[in-house]
């Protein structure tokens, strides 16, 4: 044991770490705690890719950061330290977000200053929304390109349409499949309860 301790305050303090949870169940935060006070002033290091692969680890590091890290090629296969000061980001395999949109009869007004009807302005902000949180991102002091499965549902208010529930205009719609049909398919929800 005390041959580990040299080793230990030759290596540089890990300043964030990323980790990779499974995608079969949700990865509650005691777990998370568990392993985060498991490895404490301990050094740990990234998987390698092909380990990550092949992994059936509850949650994977997948990246190591130092203090003052900047975005340039390093050796992130590097042993770090974790000491408190840490800090973890876990990364999950799918996310699903659910978005409202007001479109009751005031979003049917011409803003002045473009001349565009608010629910276009509104139309189009979802969109670059949409765009945004399905574009995939190298995880920070790594390579590799994450690519999450992403799941969105669209709710739609309107106080036209007299229902004390929200409209659901598409539920669970997988990214992959095609994120123009899920704003043609809002965008004609709307068009076809305007007129109510």
């Amino acid at each position: 044991m005390k041959s580990a301790l040299p080793l230990v305050s030759q290596v540089k303090e890990a300043d964030q770490i990323f980790l990779l949870m499974k995608e079969e169940y949700r990865i509650s935060r005691n777990v998370r705690l568990a392993w985060f006070l498991g490895k404490l002033n301990q050094v740990i290091w990234p998987v390698s890719t092909p380990e990550l692969l092949h992994s059936e680890n509850e949650l994977d590091l997948l990246s190591i950061l130092p203090k003052g890290w900047q975005p340039e090629p390093n050796d992130s296969a590097q042993p770090y330290v974790l000491v408190p000061s840490t800090r973890a980001s876990f990364l999950a395999r799918r996310y699903r977000f659910v978005i409202q949109l007001d479109l009751s009869p005031s979003t049917r007004i011409v803003d002045d200053g473009t001349g565009e009807m608010i629910f276009d302005e509104v139309f189009h902000a979802l969109s670059r929304c949409l765009t945004g949180l399905v574009q995939p991102f190298k995880v920070p002091g790594t390579e590799q390109l994450f690519r999450p499965n992403i799941f969105i549902t669209i709710l739609a208010y309107s106080s036209i349409i007299g229902l004390s529930s929200h409209q659901v205009c598409s539920q669970d719609f997988r990214w992959r499949a095609g994120i123009f049909i899920m704003l043609w398919e809002i965008h004609f929800f709307w068009k076809k309860h305007q007129n109510l």
